[in-house]
Parts: structure tokens; sequence; C-alpha cells
């Protein structure tokens, strides 16, 4: 790597930067180009690879904003509620999706792929921020986007698929982000946006430089976007910045007006949203349920430092040296960024695990630290390139994993392996059949497997299609497997009129909960394929 040093930033960096991202994003794209030009017959890939009970629930907010809604209705839910503002990303692209006359589908996928594009800039313009050295800006730009932990390693052994690195907190993770939505990727860029402009704000000597304190309403305008995208994301780093602000005060015994005014241009354009959402959950009943049920626990202690890894490991050096010289610059802003993020996930409330989102970026700026004040010096110069030809990768194994696991079932020939990523294709036939004749206040009953897609394929409400957007999801999860596997005739209709369904799937999905003798009491109104289609 490059040791030059440059206060802005190259042309020829860009070029390195736009070709690694676009590198990188072909290589997160390339299951999904895989499925597109392969195919697996009989089966039809639903839309997304990784997560499909999110990825279903993303694309039915876009048919929302499609069909003119500004609010978000939950339709993996029966009953009628009030909407709210919230996860407004999705409702745009609809609306989006509308003017451009583009399919949700292709639309979602397109976004996610300018949102990880901005996101490898946004990541780089970070690290240029920091370092002049060219080679310090593409170390830290490789292990923020690339590192990850040992769940690879210690998952199968530990018997634990739920490591931060697996399964378990994709949006601490830059690269694995990318394969989920659109909205992990973009808050990352942001939450790197806003460390940029607070690491420069902060620094020793910012207030001599007065074109500094001209971009704070940037500032503002990142504190909004954030709060509308994921606003479990201001807070760990909202803290940091109280803190430091804080302890500049205990020590100089005079509030720091200006670095106040920075502070206040970050929370303040925060509060009204977070005063929103608030009032959301507490007085819109159906809000009040979902956000009740949407528990996102925090991994133990042994489970985060095995999801964080060898760029924990890589980075003690430099996490020591800033608790032990705890200086004025970006150092003690980072530590503090961190120690929040640590301390945010162990409180005790029910989205701990929101709070992860961007960890890596604090933890890859230690990590970038000690490589080149502890690491690289330790290292002969005819061994480096060697060494980081395989450190690189090594850290990325986890994601790599990730990224393949969801295709693998199709890959080597065996599609119905892949739960919820793929369905017989007899079931999307019958989606376009309902689809012509439906609205989005029907209700359609089907297995839990294929009511996920309804709502985004079909754009109809469902009994049962998701585990925290199914208002009670638990009781009606086991009403729709009771109801098909119901043996006594009398019970087959207190579900079909307590929840105004209109038709009923049953199809090979459907088969596989068990036989009911429910399908004797209604009426045949379709055959496609496979799945029949039927009325009380």
């Amino acid at each position: 790597m490059q040791s030059r040093q440059t206060v802005h930033i190259m042309s020829a960096e860009w070029r390195w930067v736009i070709i690694v991202g676009s590198a990188l994003v072909l290589l997160a794209f390339s299951p999904l180009l895989w499925v597109a030009l392969h195919g697996t017959p009989g089966w039809q890939f639903m839309g997304v690879l990784h997560n499909y009970q999110d990825g279903a629930t993303y694309i039915s907010k876009m048919r929302l904003g499609f069909d003119g809604n500004w609010l978000v209705y939950f339709q993996d839910t029966p009953e009628p509620h009030s909407g709210a503002f919230i996860q407004v990303l999705y409702l745009l692209l609809g609306h989006l999706s509308r003017v451009l006359s583009i399919p949700q589908i292709i639309l979602f996928h397109v976004a996610r792929v300018g949102a990880s594009l901005f996101m490898y800039v946004a990541l780089y313009q970070l690290g240029a921020t920091i370092w002049t050295r060219v080679r310090a800006r593409r170390i830290f730009f490789l292990v923020v986007v690339l590192g990850a932990g040992l769940g690879w390693f210690f998952g199968p052994l530990l018997q634990d698929s739920a490591l931060p690195d697996l399964a378990g907190v994709p949006e601490t993770f830059s690269f694995y982000s990318t394969f989920m939505n659109v909205h992990f990727p973009l808050t990352i860029a942001c939450l790197a946006l806003l460390a940029s402009m607070f690491i420069t704000a902060y620094r020793p000597g910012a207030e001599e430089d007065p074109s500094i304190d001209s971009s704070w309403p940037m500032a503002s305008l990142l504190s909004i976007i954030l709060a509308l995208l994921y606003p479990q994301a201001l807070v760990p780093i909202g803290a940091a910045l109280i803190l430091y602000v804080g302890i500049v005060w205990l020590q100089d015994r005079r509030m720091p007006l200006r670095l106040l005014r920075w502070l206040l241009a970050v929370v303040v354009p925060a509060i009204p949203i977070a005063a929103y959402y608030e009032i959301t959950v507490t007085y819109n009943p159906a809000m009040a349920l979902w956000n009740r049920q949407n528990v996102t626990t925090a991994p133990t202690p042994l489970e985060l430092v095995i999801g964080l890894g060898v760029p924990l490991i890589v980075a003690l050096p430099g996490i020591y040296r800033a608790i032990r010289r705890f200086e004025r610059d970006g150092d003690r802003v980072m530590l503090l960024w961190l120690a929040c993020i640590v301390v945010a996930i162990y409180v005790p409330i029910n989205v701990q695990r929101r709070f992860m989102v961007g960890m890596m970026i604090p933890m890859a700026y230690f990590a970038t630290r000690a490589i080149e004040d502890v690491w690289l010096p330790r290292i002969g110069r005819r061994w480096r390139p060697a060494v980081g030809s395989i450190f690189i990768p090594f850290i990325a194994i986890s994601q790599l994993l990730m990224l393949f696991l969801p295709v693998l079932p199709a890959i080597t020939g065996y599609p119905q392996l892949a739960v919820g990523i793929f369905l017989e294709r007899d079931y999307a036939l019958a989606y376009s059949w309902l689809d012509a004749r439906t609205s989005e206040t029907d209700v359609i009953l089907a297995s839990p497997l294929a009511s996920a897609w309804i709502p985004a394929w079909v754009g109809s409400r469902v009994v049962y299609g998701h585990p925290y957007e199914t208002l009670n999801a638990d009781v009606k999860k086991q009403q729709v497997l009771d109801w098909y596997t119901a043996t006594n005739g009398a019970d087959c209709h207190t579900l079909l009129s307590e929840y105004s369904v209109r038709y009923i799937l049953y199809g090979p999905e459907e088969q596989k909960l068990g036989q009911t003798v429910c399908l004797s009491t209604l009426h045949q109104v379709a055959q496609i394929g496979s799945v029949t289609v039927y009325a009380p």
C-alpha cells in the first residue's frame, strides 16, 4: 500500500474507491445475478436472498407507497389500524417506483446498489478526514468494510448461529449490511459523514478555521436523515458527543460554546422526530404492540467479542492508547462512541441490538491506529504485502460465508431448502390471480411461509406473516396452524369470520402443515397448478 501523504483526496484515490466499491457491489450481487441468469425450474425466486421475512415487508411498504400512501400500515396483520410515518424510505421508494414505472422489487435492488456505493464513498471520506497518509486511509477502508469476527469458526463449535457476524447483527458490518436492505448501508454512510464532520470540528485548532463551522447545518440534515432512517443510530453517537462536551467543560471549567453549538446541531433537529415516535408507540395501539413485539436482544459479552474477532484484537493497542492519553482529537470521539455503543446495547430495553449499527467504524479506526503505530513496525517491509493479502480475506470470512449461504441450496439443485427465498412457481401464479381480484384491505389466509410474501406480491393483508408486524403474532400464528390441522369442522369458520378472510390458499406449503377438514366447508374458486384458492 502507498505511504504518500496528502490532505485532500486525490483523483487516483477516488478511482481506487470506485473500482474497489464497484467490485464489492458486484460481489454482493453475484448470488442474485446467478439466480436471475441460471433460474430454478419449478421454483419462483421471491425477491430477496437474505432475511426474507424483513425483505418482504420492505417491498410491501414500497407497494404502499406505490399506491399513494405516506403512512405505514402493517399488511402482515388482518386488523384495520391507524398508520404511522415510520420507515419512510420504503414509502418514498414506492412513490418513485410509480413515477418511474419500475417494479418495486427491481427498484429495491437498484436502491441497494446506490446505497452501497454511497456508503463506500462516505467511509473513505471519513478515513481521509482522519489520516493524511494514503496507506492508512486504505487500511481503514478495507477493515471497516470487510472486517468481521470469528463466527464462521466458533458458530459451529458453540452451536450458536446468532453470533453478531453470522445472522445476529448484520447492521454492525458494512459489507454484510449491503446484502440486507437499503437503509442499513445508508445509515452507516450517514454515521460516517457525521463522524467525519465532528472529528474535524472538534480537532484542536479547528476554531481558527471559520469555514469548518459553516458546515454545521449539514450535521443537522444528517441528524434528521438518521432519525428517519434508523433512530437508534443517533443514541450512541449523540451520547458520545454530549460526554465529549461535558468532559471539556469540566477540564476547562467553562462551557465550550462552539462545541455546544455543534452538539445542538445534531440533537435539536432529532427531538421532534423522537417525540413523534414516542407519541406514536404510546397512543397508537397497533404501533405500541408492534414496538413491544420488536425484541432484538444484545449478544452476550462472549458473543460480542467473537463477533468482532480479529479486528478487535488488532485494535486493542489503539484502544489502550486512547484510554491512556485521552487526547482532544479523533481518539476521544471514537473512544466515547465505542463506549456508548457497548453501554447502550446492554441497557434493559427491547431494541438493544439496534444500537450496534456502524460499530465497526470506531473499531476499524482503532485497528488502523494500531496497525500503523504498533503492528506494521513489527513486520518487515518485504513481508507486509503477504501479511496484508492474508489478513484482509481472513477478517472477511464471515461476511463472505453469509453472502453465499442462502443461495447454496439453489446452486446445488435443492431450492426447496432455501426456506422463504423460493416458493413453488404456482404460488407466483396464484398471487398474480389474487392481485387482480383483491384490494389492500382484503385478508388472505395461507401458511406462514406463503403469507410472508402476499403483502409484497398481492398487496393484501394476511392473518399471520411476520413475527413483529403481525399484531399478537404468536396467537395468530398458532391460529393459522390450528386451522390447517383442524379435525373438527365446527371450528373452521371461527378464524375466517373473526378476521373477515376473503380467500384461502391451499398448496404445497399448506399441505406440509397437515390435513384439515375445513376445506370441505369452503367454495373452490380457482385451481392454479398445485395451489387451490378457496372462499368462505
